[in-house]
């Protein structure tokens, strides 16, 4: 088949790539950055650039197309929150071009953390104390406390206030309607990336991360697969209420003293998890290529726990970051706790991306402050825009476009 990998930047969208075209399918791939680490794989058989997919997104949704038609395009496989604006106007894909991403409705809810943490508590699925900002109480929550943006992703704007003139001293620059405050948990960090079909979790990886970056609570950077049939169910319980389908991703912080994963965020998309997966056992994405092909797929088995994967760049960055504040008790175990782990970007036969890669990630640790933020920088042009999605207002333009 002819697939389509758009998110080329995300080096999950690299592992697919490399992953399709060794199944035998014609891969092409997208993004709306130059500097995307999978447009330089040698896999491909194409590859062209998009315009950014939220703040252009009739553009973007209109180039998709065009690209589609020309190059006879069999799957798209959506890595990132393209898939979100995709998933918005799914309807001018039907009959065009295969492909499965969650509805959007159920993206409005998973994606914004408020709504999220609602849904969780409804299905009793064990989530930090959580308010709006704006709504804050002190006698209902205790510090120290997390405050962090409604659609926060990837660790960016989380800052953590111990008093309570400090949250005000920060109330003051923020909206109190689009902001959370939430109880403070030990970044203890389990994570999950699973694929489903029509309310059914078809497999699952669950994993943690041995270290993140930034140091304090950010992006896992060395993982490692573990079975947990708490946090397993907790995943169904989600996917079961909603009716789900497609890639779905999940976090968890452990509290040690009371033995329990609370929920704090779900991407209702593709994760770093996928390679993890793959080395454990599943392979989710001929389990993608199965399910577009034919609708529903039989579950995957188990996995096999223990196997796991780091990414070089975010690891260059996590380490000299740490030797720079002169946490060397941190570094010891380093090399060895990567010790039968694979590199999720490095590959002898596909070398260019990896150098693109760290290029890139390099590029914003430097950069990235002046442009939001590290993970804002390198996801520029990429991410959506829930606000301008609203449910209400996709629904009323499809009415008028099909009227």
């Amino acid at each position: 088949m002819r697939v389509l990998v758009t998110g080329a930047r995300m080096w999950y969208a690299l592992n697919s790539i490399r992953l399709l075209a060794r199944q035998g399918h014609e891969v092409f791939a997208a993004d709306s950055g130059k500097v995307s680490g999978g447009l330089y794989s040698r896999y491909l058989k194409g590859k062209f650039i998009y315009p950014p997919v939220s703040e252009k997104s009739d553009e973007f949704i209109e180039c998709l197309l065009k690209k589609i038609e020309e190059l006879k395009i069999d799957v798209l496989f959506p890595t990132f929150e393209e898939g979100f604006v995709i998933s918005r106007f799914i309807y001018r894909f039907e009959g065009r071009v295969r492909v499965i991403v969650p509805r959007h409705d159920h993206i409005q809810v998973l994606h914004d953390k408020w709504t999220m943490t609602q849904l969780a508590s409804f299905l009793s699925i064990p989530v930090p104390a959580t308010m709006l900002l704006k709504d804050f109480d002190t006698a209902r929550m205790n510090f120290p406390l997390i405050v962090k943006p409604r659609d926060q992703r990837s660790a960016e704007g989380i800052v953590k206030v111990q008093t309570l003139s400090q949250l005000k001293k920060l109330s003051a620059t923020l909206d109190g309607a689009k902001t959370l405050v939430q109880e403070w948990k030990t970044p203890h960090q389990i994570c999950t990336t699973g694929l489903a079909f029509n309310g059914k979790l078809k497999g699952n990886v669950i994993y943690h991360n041995i270290r993140e970056y930034p140091e304090s609570g950010g992006v896992g950077t060395c993982r490692v697969s573990m079975k947990c049939e708490k946090v397993e169910s907790y995943v169904s319980r989600i996917v079961e209420a909603l009716g789900y389908s497609g890639f779905i991703s999940m976090d968890f912080l452990y509290d040690r003293n009371e033995d329990e994963y609370y929920l704090v965020d779900v991407n209702p998309r593709m994760s770093p998890g996928l390679l993890v997966a793959h080395t454990s056992g599943i392979d989710f994405v001929r389990g993608y290529m199965d399910m577009v092909d034919g609708g529903d797929i039989k579950s995957f088995g188990g996995i096999v726990p223990g196997r796991g994967t780091y990414t070089t760049a975010m690891e260059i960055g996590w380490y000299f970051s740490t030797l720079f504040k002169g946490k060397f008790r941190n570094l010891k175990g380093f090399f060895k706790s990567r010790k039968g782990l694979k590199d999720d970007t490095w590959d002898i036969r596909d070398p260019i991306p990896f150098f693109i890669v760290l290029f890139a990630m390099a590029y914003t640790a430097v950069f990235g402050p002046f442009m939001g933020g590290q993970t804002k920088g390198f996801s520029l042009g990429a991410t959506y825009d829930s606000e301008k999605f609203s449910v209400e207002k996709a629904e009323s333009e499809k009415n008028r476009e099909v009227g």
